[in-house]
Order: structure tokens, then C-alpha cells, then sequence
């Protein structure tokens, strides 16, 4: 590991939530912390990275559940806020006729949402955000000066862009936030799914083209369809096949976040080395990317854990 990186910190900021699995017979098969945010931090962690979560879940049992999981992965929840006016999201995943599984989410914010203590940010640090979190107006008013501050702190940014499209069924709302969140990031992390959403096209070479590449320096996506975890940036491109990985599952993905996160962080990446689009740095994250994700699968023991998109 670089030994500049010894004293810097992993900062992640993103939603506590809880996904609630139901089976055919629509019995619970279980339930587990959600969001790819918090289940890559708390990957981060469990392999001994400084992680700090900046967040908010609710003074109640969900509330509890949650930052209890991060607490025991290692992660720092000092500055996650325990508001008392609502509570934690919940989403529902249920099986669809068409062999899909169904996401259904339930939530109760306060009008003032992100009312946390900033973590304190210096340089090189990287900061890990995104999801519906990071382009909610509720939380953006107060999300947005901190992810600023991170900026200006000269931290690495890495962005997680995608939500469910009940959230917001009308990209035109939110494209504006998310069009701001790649100018402030270095390293965007997607999956097709997201791609779809957000730029109409599940080809990662083309949105970084079309879109991703005038904000930002580089682009690792996870095809799910294909089977591959991208790399895009200017100077240069690749892929690695996964044909016998969940690839298309929650936790493979956040693993992906994990590993993406954990090669940079090793190699103490800055603006400057994504901006030259090293090839060693990308073989390094594609590697990385896929074995922190084989073993966040690795770890899980019952199917029902493994839910898709």
C-alpha cells in the first residue's frame, strides 16, 4: 500500500436502509441491510480499510439493525445522525410473475434530511456517494456543500449513480443533480441497468463517450447481461469476463464498489493518474473490483441473499 495512505480514510456517503426478501409463496425469507453504499462499507471495512459512513437512519428497531451491522464491520458511524421524525427505509422484494424480482420501498424522512456532523476531510481521502441520496432534493440541499467541501479538500471522488424508478419516474427531474455529481467525481461506478436509466443506452463504451467522459476521467461498469466489468476512461479501455459470477445480484455490485474503491486507495490514485488513464491502475481495479465482489458472495449463506436487480 502506498505509505501516504496510511493516515487517509475511506468516507462513504449514502443511505442506511433495510431489503426484505419474500419467496414464491410470499412467506419472508429474510432480511438484510441494504444499499450498495453501506454494503461496500462495510466490505471496506472487514478487510481492515478506514472507513467512515456519513449518513442517517432513524432512532428506531430498522435504525438500530443497521448501524449495528456497520458497527461490527468496523465502520466508523460516529457521523451517522439518529433522527427522531421518521424512519428507516425499508424495500420490499418481492417475485414477480415474470420471474423478476419486484422492488417496493418504504420510507419516512423529516423535512430536514442529512442533518449530520461533517466528517472531517483531507486530502487524497476518497469519498464513496451516490444513489437516490446524493440526488434527492430533500437531502441534496444539505448534501451538496459537504461533497463540495470534499472536492475542494482535494479528496478522490467516487460516484455511485442509480435508484429505483419509483423514486423518480422522470429522469429530466434529477439529470440536473446527476450531471452535477459527475462533475465532482473522478471515478464513476455503474451497472448497465443504470446506464439505461439515466442515458438511455446499456452500452458503457457509448455513454462514457456521449456523456460520462466531458465530466469525468473514468468509468467501471458491470454488464450483468454480458457477463463483464468494464473500464473506460480516455487513454484507454478493458474488460474482464465473469461468466460463473452473480454479476447481476445487489451484493456482487457493491462488492464491485468495494474492490474499485480498495485499488485506488492502495495505489494512492489521484485526478492526475485517472486523467493519464494508467493502464497498470485499471488492471489493478478490474481485479480488485471482481474479487472483493466473488467474495462478498462468497460470505453470504442463503440464496435468498443473493436478490438481482
Amino acid at each position: 500500500m502506498n505509505e501516504s495512505n496510511k493516515k487517509k480514510k475511506i468516507i462513504c456517503i449514502g443511505e442506511c436502509a433495510l431489503d426484505i426478501v419474500f419467496g414464491t409463496d410470499g412467506s419472508p425469507l429474510g432480511s438484510m441491510p441494504g444499499g450498495r453504499l453501506a454494503n461496500a462499507a462495510a466490505l471496506l471495512a472487514r478487510e481492515g480499510m478506514p472507513v467512515v459512513m456519513a449518513a442517517e437512519a432513524a432512532a428506531d428497531a430498522v435504525g438500530d439493525t443497521v448501524v449495528e451491522f456497520l458497527a461490527r464491520s468496523g465502520v466508523d458511524t460516529t457521523n451517522v445522525d439518529r433522527f427522531t421524525e421518521g424512519r428507516t427505509p425499508v424495500t420490499i422484494y418481492m417475485p414477480g410473475v415474470d420471474g423478476h424480482v419486484k422492488a417496493t420501498r418504504y420510507e419516512q424522512y423529516a423535512d430536514d434530511s442529512f442533518d449530520i456532523v461533517w466528517p472531517r476531510i483531507e486530502e487524497a481521502d476518497i469519498v464513496l456517494f451516490g444513489g437516490y441520496y446524493a440526488i434527492d432534493r430533500r437531502m441534496r440541499r444539505r448534501m451538496l456543500p459537504l461533497l463540495q467541501h470534499a472536492a475542494e479538500r482535494k479528496a478522490l471522488m467516487v460516484y455511485l449513480p442509480g435508484y429505483l424508478p419509483q423514486q423518480e419516474p422522470r429522469i429530466t427531474r434529477v439529470m440536473p443533480a446527476i450531471l452535477e455529481n459527475l462533475e465532482l467525481a473522478q471515478v464513476v461506478v455503474t451497472r448497465s441497468v443504470d446506464l439505461q436509466l439515466i442515458f438511455g443506452t446499456r452500452d458503457a463504451a457509448a455513454a462514457f463517450r456521449n456523456h460520462v467522459g466531458f465530466y469525468c476521467n473514468a468509468l467501471v461498469n458491470v454488464d450483468a447481461t454480458r457477463h463483464c466489468v468494464e473500464w473506460h476512461s480516455k487513454g484507454h479501455t478493458a474488460s474482464v469476463e465473469v461468466p460463473l459470477s452473480p454479476c447481476g445480484s445487489l451484493m456482487w455490485n457493491a462488492g464491485v464498489a468495494a474492490g474499485t474503491t480498495t485499488a485506488l486507495y492502495a495505489a494512492g490514485a489521484n485526478p492526475e493518474m485517472l486523467q493519464a488513464g494508467a493502464q497498470l491502475l485499471c488492471d489493478n481495479v478490474l481485479r480488485s473490483a471482481v474479487a472483493t465482489a466473488d467474495l462478498a458472495i462468497a460470505q453470504l449463506t442463503t440464496d435468498w441473499q443473493k436478490i438481482h436487480e
